[in-house]
């Protein structure tokens, strides 16, 4: 009769609220292992980037301003002697 227990408790995994006995010891479950994942690092944000551009610009469409006026009157810091008049 108590083997017929013992098959039946071990059939069940024991969910009928069998007793343990004093060596029976509870299973631990390991928490599955998460991948880390790869951190991706951008570059410089896109706002650094429009102001470098536009810097960059601002420059060009200064000198090219100057070149303009250093050619065609004879004007401007860095083109004045360039007269082509």
């Amino acid at each position: 009769m108590a083997s017929r227990r013992r098959a039946a408790a071990k059939a069940s995994d024991g969910a009928k609220g069998s007793r343990k006995g004093k060596g029976a010891k509870a299973k631990k479950k390991k928490a599955p292992k998460v991948k880390k994942d790869k951190v991706i690092k951008p570059g410089p944000p896109v706002e650094v980037v429009l102001c470098v551009v536009t810097g960059l610009m601002l420059i060009v469409a200064v000198v090219l301003v100057d070149l303009a006026a250093g050619q065609q009157f004879g004007l401007g810091t860095l083109f004045s002697d360039q007269y082509l008049g």
